[in-house]
């Protein structure tokens, strides 16, 4: 079982409780994965703050985005802008969301990635994104 933080009793006595989505996805990753990889939920790295961290020493980072969203609600406008459909607001993107979430580890809060980044312009694919629409 993936190593949890913080704890499962942790999250179920925070005050605001995970989305379904959230409980879905942290279920199936302790059901999938072996102690090698490490599960942090809603990790708070200096003003940022993803849904869920995945890291596997060795391997890489996934940053995973939730949303609880029913997508016929939505729409995307011809600027690849996302707007809800009952008022037209505009709304952020969440692959701009998490996609912001891995530029601002490289550029803000882990200054080895971003010495990395320098070196090897192109190979910052060790931290992948993901957007997981529970309701889709």
């Amino acid at each position: 079982m993936a190593i949890l933080s913080p704890r499962l009793e942790v999250i179920k006595n925070q005050k605001v409780q995970p989305t379904d989505g959230e409980w879905k996805i942290l279920e199936f990753l302790l059901q999938n994965l072996d102690n090698t990889y490490e599960v942090f939920y809603q990790p708070y790295l200096n003003g940022d703050n993803p849904d869920i961290i995945i890291m596997r020493y060795g391997y890489g980072v996934i940053i995973i985005e939730v949303k609880d969203w029913f997508l016929k609600h939505y729409r995307i406008d011809e600027f690849t802008k996302w707007r809800l459909k009952k008022d037209d607001t505009l709304l952020v993107s969440p692959f701009s969301q998490v996609e912001k979430y891995k530029e601002n580890l490289f550029h803000l809060h882990i200054e080895e990635l971003f010495q990395y980044r320098i070196i090897k312009k192109n190979d910052w694919n060790f931290v992948n994104c993901m957007v997981y629409f529970h309701n889709a």
